[in-house]
C-alpha cells in the first residue's frame, strides 16, 4: 500500500473545495501569481509566493515565505512549523485545511451474532454495489451526494480524501449546518480509495446518493441544489427536501409526473440509490423526452 497523501483544502472563496494531494517528499508552494504552484489569484492580501508545506516522512511542516501578511497557523503566526492532521491554516483572506489522507479508521464494535449476521448481509451488498458503481466510474464521471447528518465521520471521510466537495447550502447557512449539511462529491475514479470508504462503509445506511454526468462539478451542485427547498401541494409551505436520503427519493421517483422527472434528470446520465434491501438500484431517468428503463 501507498504512503498517505497530504490534503490541503481551500475552505472558502471562489475557490471553495479544491483540494491539491502531495505524495510523500512533495511540496507545495501557495500564492497570488504564478509563482506558485496552489494559485490563489482572486485573494489580493496574498503575496506572490505566500508559504511553502512540505510532506516528508509523514510529518507536514508549513513555512512562510516572507509574506507581507503572514501566515496563521491555528490562528497563530508562524514562521516555520509543524502542522497536525486537520489544521486550519490563514494566508491573506483565504483559509485552508491540511488532513492525511484516510486518517480516520472504522470504528471496530463488538456485535452480537444477530448483529453480525446483518453485518455480513450489508458488507455482502456493498461489495457487490462497489464492484458496480467502479464500472460506472470507468464509463462516466460519478458523484455522490452524501447526507452529513448520517454520522458524525462522514464529514471527516469526506475531507480526508482528494476528491472534490461542497455542502450543497450556501453562504452562513452553510457555515452553521457544516457537520449536518448534504455535500457534493466527486468526481470518483474507479480505483478512488473514497468511493471504497462510502460504499464499504455507508450502504445500506442511507448515508447518500450517486449519479453521474458529464457536466463539471459546479453545474452538478447547481442542479441538485434547485431541490433543496419544495413547495407541499396542500398548503404551499416551504419545506425542505430531503432527496439525498436514498428512502425518500426511491419513493418520490414513483410518485413523479414526466414532467418532475425531467427536471430531476436534467444535466445527469443516471442516479442510483439503495433499496430497502439493499440492493442496488438504478432510477430511470427522462432525458430529452425519452424514457429510460
Amino acid at each position: 500500500m501507498n504512503p498517505p497523501r497530504l490534503i490541503v483544502e481551500v475552505r472558502w472563496g471562489k475557490l471553495a473545495g479544491t483540494k491539491t494531494a502531495l505524495a510523500s517528499g512533495d511540496a507545495l508552494t501557495v500564492g497570488r501569481t504564478d509563482l506558485a504552484d496552489l494559485i490563489v489569484g482572486h485573494d489580493s492580501e496574498m503575496s506572490g509566493a505566500h508559504f511553502e508545506l512540505a510532506w516528508r516522512d509523514g510529518v507536514c511542516s508549513v513555512r512562510d515565505l516572507e509574506s507581507i501578511s503572514g501566515t496563521r497557523l491555528g490562528g497563530e503566526s508562524v514562521t516555520e512549523a509543524e502542522v497536525p492532521h486537520g489544521s486550519w491554516i490563514q494566508a491573506g483572506a483565504t483559509d485552508f485545511m491540511v488532513y492525511v489522507e484516510g486518517n480516520s479508521k472504522p470504528p471496530r464494535k463488538v456485535l452480537s451474532e444477530q448483529e453480525r449476521a446483518r453485518e455480513e448481509v450489508r458488507l455482502d451488498a456493498a461489495h457487490r454495489a462497489l464492484a458496480t458503481l467502479r464500472q460506472k466510474a470507468a464509463e462516466a464521471p460519478l458523484y455522490a451526494v452524501v447526507d452529513g447528518a448520517r454520522d458524525t465521520r462522514i464529514l471527516g471521510i469526506l475531507r480526508e480524501h482528494v476528491e472534490r466537495l461542497q455542502s450543497l447550502y450556501d453562504g452562513l447557512k452553510g457555515e452553521v449546518m457544516e457537520e449536518i449539511a448534504p455535500y457534493l462529491v466527486g468526481p470518483m475514479q474507479p480505483d478512488s480509495q473514497l468511493l471504497d470508504r462510502l460504499v464499504l462503509e455507508g450502504w445500506g445506511k442511507r448515508w447518500g446518493i450517486w449519479c453521474t454526468s458529464d457536466e463539471p462539478f459546479v453545474e452538478v451542485r447547481r442542479h441538485w441544489r434547485r431541490f433543496l427547498m419544495v413547495d407541499l401541494e396542500e398548503s404551499g409551505e416551504r419545506v425542505y427536501f430531503r432527496f439525498y436520503d436514498p428512502g425518500v427519493l426511491r419513493v418520490f421517483w414513483g410518485t413523479c409526473d414526466q414532467a418532475q422527472l425531467s427536471s430531476l434528470s436534467a444535466d445527469l446520465t443516471a442516479i442510483f440509490v439503495e433499496a430497502k434491501d439493499h440492493a442496488f438500484v438504478s432510477l430511470p431517468l427522462v432525458l430529452a423526452g425519452r424514457h429510460d428503463a
